[in-house]
């Protein structure tokens, strides 16, 4: 009886671990992205506004090859930034913001007066400065906390903190 028992809960944990790492396939497959089929999603999540916010990527080994792009909009009718033939060098960084035991990143794409962050903090938010004022600031609806994808290590350059960073 033992052996009856104990078989079926083997069999029962089976069909539940089968039933959540399908449920994790949908929901990664329904996620709301502005990221077209052949590139990498490294972060997406729609906003407050009813918006969506992208992370989207190809090919992107190491900081001279690829693009890393953030998207911001709708299907359709979205912002993209920078042009895929743009070295991200200067215009794309990562940021560790983890104070005690609060961990985080900051994605930071800068064009001219212009910082878009991204960042996986709780709340998860994007927000926009220029000339170091926050004049854009919407909060993550997808939940309170999101990483990134680990494949932005790969071509993505670390930045160090900065003022638009303590927001």
């Amino acid at each position: 009886m033992k052996r009856i028992v104990g078989f079926l809960a083997v069999v029962l944990l089976s069909i539940v671990k089968c039933d959540v790492a399908d449920a994790q396939t949908q929901s990664s497959q329904d996620e709301q992205t502005l990221c077209q089929e052949s590139e990498e999603v490294y972060f997406s999540c729609p906003l407050e506004n009813g918006k969506t916010v992208s992370v989207c990527a190809k090919d992107n080994t190491n900081p001279e090859r690829g693009y890393v792009q953030y998207r911001y909009g709708s299907k359709g009718d979205s912002f993209a930034f920078p042009p895929e033939n743009v070295t991200r060098a200067r215009t794309v960084g990562i940021t560790d913001v983890s104070e005690g035991s609060i961990r985080g990143l900051h994605l930071k794409f800068s064009n001219g007066p212009y910082i878009s962050v991204v960042s996986s903090v709780s709340p998860v938010e994007v927000y926009v400065s220029k000339n170091g004022k926050i004049i854009f600031d919407k909060e993550c609806l997808a939940s309170r906390y999101k990483s990134f994808s680990n494949k932005i290590f790969d071509g993505v350059n670390e930045a160090p903190v900065t003022k638009t960073d303590l927001h």
